[in-house]
């Protein structure tokens, strides 16, 4: 799709909770004159919306230096959204102040250009299936494990969102019946076991009963200055309390791949976020549980990858999603 894309570049924005990235991509993914700056620099709410109107007029500015034409604006965000008006829902933890926000709206009113908004792992899924490892392929998953845990599908070729925009929130899957509480409302899911924030709370907890872990000494004595690389950076060193926290969350994310496995029968699933750059004291053994919860044949015909991507990704996969509605309007 991309490289049947028209001639001109695309303004890719990736919202994050803490840093806020922009940056024009050429059809083939090449991200050139990108700008990023913390997501909130001054203030809450408001200052989040200037800071990201200041960076799409920086890359507009940039754009008009070069002479080349803008297509549109591409923004992946947190939290479900409403594609068609580019409203941001209600389920946005990372950045609460944008709940109901009519981004896309506002962006069309500034820039006079079209712009789609959708979820930022539908985005960056979007971006693994045209610039990264999953291209050529018809069925893909991704699932994104960092500070919470998203996930995105592409069935037959098209992204699944669902009739809510819901679609791919595989991080709220529950692996445990009476597991703890999520803020979704539920009840052991995925990402109270396997994502950054909860892994950190996880060896927190546990630090109450076992005062002799050496966590306490790379954080200086101090409990809540404990962070998921910590915790994996203890069980390489063979901590018994970290290798706890660690396997439980490598059987819940394996659960979840496996769980993907048998629902949808992928190509390919991709695993990315921060937190999967724990590398293969993780990725190991998140690939044998997810072999003992899938069907065999159906674990033998899918590939598990670590996603390859860079911090550029999120402005590739915003992008990617500008990219992939234009194909969609140009089928109906």
């Amino acid at each position: 799709m991309a490289a049947s894309s028209p001639p001109g570049a695309i303004l890719g924005v990736d919202l994050g909770a803490t840093t806020l990235a922009g940056g024009l991509v050429d059809g083939a993914g090449t991200v050139r004159n990108s700008h990023s700056v913390p997501t909130d620099r001054l203030s809450r709410g408001e200052g989040v919306l200037q800071n990201l109107l200041a960076v799409v007029a920086g890359l507009l500015d940039d754009a008009r230096r070069m002479g080349g034409p803008i297509l549109g604006v591409g923004v992946g965000a947190p939290g479900v959204i409403e594609v068609d008006t580019g409203t941001i829902g209600e389920d946005i933890q990372n950045i609460p102040e944008f709940r109901g926000l009519a981004l896309g709206r506002i962006l069309r009113e500034r820039t006079g250009l079209p712009v789609v908004v959708d979820n930022d792992v539908n985005a960056l899924t979007l971006g693994e299936w045209m610039f990264g490892q999953a291209r050529g392929l018809r069925h893909v998953a991704m699932i994104a494990v960092g500070t919470s845990i998203g996930g995105g599908l592409i069935l037959n070729g098209a992204l699944v969102r669902g009739v809510s925009g819901y679609g791919g929130e595989i991080g709220h899957t529950t692996v445990d019946l009476d597991g703890p509480d999520c803020f979704c409302g539920s009840r052991g899911c995925i990402k109270v076991y396997a994502s950054g924030a909860d892994i950190a709370r996880q060896a927190r907890s546990l630090l109450r009963a076992d005062r002799t872990s050496i966590l306490l000494e790379l954080v200086g004595g101090d409990p809540n200055r404990i962070d998921a690389p910590q915790v994996f950076a203890a069980a390489a060193q063979g901590d018994p309390m970290a290798v706890t926290v660690v396997a439980r969350a490598a059987q819940a994310l394996g659960a979840g791949v496996g769980n993907l496995i048998n629902l949808y029968n992928p190509e390919l699933i991709v695993l990315g976020g921060s937190v999967m750059e724990a590398g293969e004291i993780l990725m190991e053994p998140v690939v044998r549980w997810a072999r003992f919860y899938a069907f065999e044949a159906a674990f033998d015909r899918t590939r598990i990858v670590r996603s390859t991507l860079t911090k550029e990704s999120g402005v590739q996969g915003a992008a990617a999603l500008f990219l992939y509605e234009q194909g969609r309007e140009r089928l109906t």
